[in-house]
């Protein structure tokens, strides 16, 4: 069984990528989220960031480009979002997905409603994708193989650092950002409850440990911190999963092991990155993996 793995396109699905994937026998396809997020986000992004790691109040996006641009900027957003996932049913395959962080729109954050400040849009639009089944918080079952999907927003260690730079912004923060860590890490230990012995967990953040550093020196001030999940960590070493499959950090595209599982990062589709993994279905083992760029 060939399975492309694709994710973090940000509005963009380059041709070229297109182009290699339809060369490509595909069975399944499996996307790591973040089909919104574009880069005009970023300026804002950034200054929200950099907000936070000086222990100031974050501003809201409106309150940084004004209230008629933001809703422009959530209009393109949405749309390029729209056509990303409209192509990827054209594929005309079966489609497993989550949403990432930046897919607002796409999907509801359940750990904590002050997480939503942006307001879903009708998704009538993904009833009518035939091919495509999220499972931002679900899993599915293929061939006797079992996905297990997590993903939308999380917090990353890197922000627990910077809250314990700020102890006067500790308590409060600190205590929010647990409570949803640690809603987040019961919703996985639920999912992963009675799933078959071949298992392939579907994350948008990376595992602690594992193409998780940011390397980013331009603009971003979390720059050489984590951007990594332990409790995903501590979920392979459990239940020892055949396949883990991560995004969010375009920083990386590769293939590591933890015991006998093996981890990978397809790359950013954004930068015409992806990889195919060849799985004997029957083993539910990784027999190869191929990346395009």
């Amino acid at each position: 069984m060939k399975i492309l793995v694709i994710g973090d396109f940000h509005g963009k699905f380059p041709e070229k990528l297109r182009k290699k994937i339809k060369e490509d026998k595909i069975d399944l396809v499996v996307s790591v989220g973040d089909y919104s997020g574009i880069e005009d986000w970023r300026p804002i992004i950034m200054k929200r960031l950099a907000a936070a790691r000086k222990g100031k109040r974050v501003p809201k996006p409106e309150e940084i480009v004004g209230k008629e641009k933001f809703k422009k900027l959530l209009d393109k957003d949405f749309e390029a979002g729209r056509d990303v996932l409209k192509i990827l049913d054209d594929f005309h395959k079966p489609v497993f997905l989550i949403f990432g962080n930046g897919d607002d729109e796409w999907y509801k954050y359940p750990f904590d409603k002050d997480v939503n400040f942006v307001k879903k849009r009708n998704l009538n639009f993904l009833k009518e994708l035939k091919n495509i089944k999220v499972i931002t918080y679900n899993k599915i079952n293929f061939k006797d193989i079992t996905f297990v999907g997590f993903g939308g927003y999380m917090d990353i260690d890197a922000y627990f650092d910077m809250i314990e730079t700020h102890s006067s912004k500790k308590s409060k923060n600190l205590k929010k950002r647990i409570n949803r860590r640690e809603k987040s890490k019961w919703k996985l230990r639920n999912l992963l409850k009675k799933t078959l012995k071949k298992n392939i967990f579907v994350f948008h953040y990376p595992p602690k440990g594992f193409f998780d550093i940011i390397k980013d020196k331009k603009d971003n001030p979390m720059n050489g911190k984590s951007a990594g999940i332990n409790f995903f960590t501590e979920a392979i070493k459990k239940y020892k999963p055949e396949l883990v499959l991560c995004g969010h950090m375009h920083e990386y595209q590769g293939v590591k092991k933890l015991g006998k599982t093996f981890l990978l990062n397809p790359g950013a589709a954004v930068d015409g990155k992806a990889a195919i993994v060849d799985l004997d279905e029957k083993r539910g083992k990784v027999k190869n993996v191929r990346f395009l760029s």
